[in-house]
């Protein structure tokens, strides 16, 4: 069955930062762009709260991007927003379909990172991460901040976004996240608790984390010397 997409964007502030622009377009409309390149549009649902919906809705809209809006029946976590996600697509716990994750923060993970993820998803992994080798020194501390060792980095790796699901792991972790709990921990975190099998490709240097407004400064160098 054709992949999915869900886009979440479960808090105030998450919907602030994904619908500024920084060098003309959106974090969320180029996350979307990003997933265009592999779900078809009407796969592709971008997740968030009621209050919230408006100001995505007119976010993707101003990018000429039609794609759909979907909201929980009840206010609460990000596991509730992702399911409302599932629902509107009709994505239902036995459905053998695979399902990305992405993340408003992650904007510049290229198209052919999801792909990766999920033609990996499709070798038998319940869920799929893309990641990167940590290249920076690590060091333990003690609580004065002395220095007491450096971490062998060589099997530690940064992991990225999108990240992919079948839909049977999928449901089965938003079952187990708090619902109540705004702040409760994501998926990947109940999957690696739970047993899964959990498979990994090679992510892509572009896919890193941003936070706005801290690192809107960045992000645009980032953009503007890939244009030049």
């Amino acid at each position: 069955m054709e992949p999915c997409a869900i886009v979440p964007l479960a808090h105030a502030d998450h919907v602030a930062a994904a619908t500024a622009s920084v060098a003309g377009e959106s974090l969320l409309a180029r996350v979307v762009r990003s997933l265009l390149g592999v779900v078809e549009e009407k796969r592709v649902v971008v997740a968030t709260l009621p209050a919230m919906a408006a100001d995505a809705r007119a976010c993707l809209g101003a990018a000429g991007l039609g794609t759909a809006i979907a909201v929980p029946r009840e206010p609460g976590s990000r596991s509730r927003v992702i399911q409302a996600g599932l629902e509107y697509l009709g994505v239902e716990r036995d459905t053998p379909r695979s399902i990305l994750v992405a993340d408003h923060r992650y904007p510049l993970s290229p198209g052919e990172v999801a792909d990766r993820v999920l033609r990996a998803l499709l070798t038998g992994h319940d869920v799929v991460a893309p990641t990167l080798p940590v290249t920076d020194t690590v060091k333990t501390v003690d609580e004065q901040g002395s220095v007491l060792s450096t971490v062998d980095r060589s099997t530690l790796r940064t992991v990225q976004y999108p990240r992919g699901f079948t839909a049977a792991a999928l449901w089965r972790l938003l079952s187990i996240s708090p619902a109540s709990t705004p702040d409760d921990v994501d998926e990947f975190d109940e999957a690696l608790r739970s047993g899964l099998d959990i498979g990994t490709v090679a992510g892509d240097a572009n896919a890193f984390r941003v936070e706005l407004p801290r690192d809107a400064y960045l992000l645009d160098a980032v953009i503007s010397c890939r244009h030049d």
